[in-house]
Order: C-alpha cells, then structure tokens, then sequence
C-alpha cells in the first residue's frame, strides 16, 4: 500500500467521522427530548394539586382547627414517635433449648 492510498484513507475516514458527528443520528445536533418539552410540568402539576384554596390568601379570617389541649396531645404524641422503642424480646419459634 503507498503512502498516497494511506493518506487518502485517513482523509475519507475522518471526512466519514465529521459526517457521523454532524448528522442528527450523530448525536452532536439534538432533537428536543419528551424531557425537554415537559419541564416543569410535574413540578406545576404537583403544586396545582396541592393547592385546596386558592383564594385563601384573600382572606384575613383566623384557620379554624383543633382546640389547645387536643392539637398539644397530637403534637406530643408525634414527638413520642420518634424516640427509641425498647426492644421486645426474639422469641424462637421452634424454642429449642
């Protein structure tokens, strides 16, 4: 092989490299993804569904809820869950000894 048919090869396997790499199947020239198209939305649709009022900002009324004693037992009773539960004891179910 001479050094003219080498060259020639590598010129038309880089002009075959550049085409690849600027064709959209290349991959550097992106359609817009389903990703793309929809960003955002969950994040809207989330916070859309969360909202039970949207007039309440509108309001100055006071939120009516639990009384004192009740919306405390609820608080304390949250907190309570969060500690540590003493362990029970493995019991076997065979109980060999």
């Amino acid at each position: 092989m001479s050094m003219k048919s080498v060259i020639m090869v590598a010129a038309l396997t880089l002009f075959a490299a550049g085409v690849i790499a600027c064709s959209q199947s290349g991959g550097l020239i992106q359609q817009e993804s389903l990703l793309d198209n929809n960003w955002g939305r969950s994040y809207e649709s989330a916070k859309y569904n969360q909202i039970l009022n949207p007039d309440a900002g509108k309001s100055l009324d006071p939120v009516v809820g639990l009384s004192g004693v009740p919306a405390d037992n609820s608080v304390n009773k949250y907190d309570q869950s969060f500690k540590e539960k003493s362990s029970s004891e493995v019991t076997n179910i065979l109980k060999l000894q």
